[in-house]
């Protein structure tokens, strides 16, 4: 009997373990971009790794769209909830081509760090004005509403190019709600050409700022980096 009585008080024990703990058996997910983050209470896309330069030398970077964030030094999570980064710089959420914004990935999630598009590859650089055409493709990696319940509708998304400079673009493509901040893939480069800024429902374009015109604009703000 005192055996039993033993052995049902281990089991209770650990039951209670298991209690006090919940989530903590699940896997700590990469930090990369197309990754699903949240800011408060919106929930949005992370797009390109950033390495800091100048002033930010040492400091890693993800981005986001400005639009996803409300202030700077705000907690920043992942989709398991947990906290990897703080806000730490905002453009301008009513200019699309300011409509970025980076957070600071902490340093005890250094290690979680991926340059990997989720789905795909990592960028080879990014694009300039003049490479993308008309008629390239475009991938697409988010958490837009209703594209986010599979790997394949998250992932396998594409969009086509109807206009790009040096700090805008413009894709047709299925960007909805939840893709805000994300990355978008030169297919024919394999190169970073922006993240989702504007969308739109029907027959339109979406349209955000490039990477290119990011990296300019960060620069001239006093907040220099660069595409890892």
């Amino acid at each position: 009997m005192r055996r039993i009585t033993l052995f049902l008080a281990a089991v209770a024990t650990a039951g209670l373990g298991l209690l006090a703990a919940p989530g903590a058996s699940a896997a700590a997910l990469p930090i990369q971009p197309g990754m699903r983050i949240t800011v408060g209470t919106a929930g949005c896309t992370a797009n390109f790794v950033y390495d800091g330069v100048g002033v930010s030398a040492g400091r890693t970077f993800i981005g986001t769209a400005a639009h996803c964030a409300s202030a700077v030094g705000d907690d920043v999570k992942d989709a398991n909830g947990a906290v990897f980064g703080d806000v730490a710089f905002i453009g301008n959420e009513d200019t699309t081509a300011d409509d970025f914004a980076f957070i600071e990935v902490r340093t005890e999630d250094l290690g979680r760090v991926s340059t990997v598009v989720k789905g795909h590859s990592a960028p080879k650089g990014y694009t300039t004005a003049e490479e993308p055409v008309l008629g390239d493709t475009t991938t697409l990696s988010g958490y837009g509403t209703g594209f986010e319940v599979t790997g394949a509708t998250r992932e396998g998304r594409f969009g086509v190019v109807t206009y790009a400079d040096s700090e805008l673009y413009s894709v047709v493509g299925p960007i909805i709600y939840g893709d805000s901040g994300g990355p978008v893939v030169h297919d024919p480069s394999g190169k970073a050409l922006g993240i989702v800024s504007r969308l739109c429902i029907g027959v339109c374009t979406e349209e955000g700022p490039t990477v290119e015109g990011i990296l300019a604009k960060a620069s001239d703000a006093g907040f220099p980096v660069t595409l890892r």
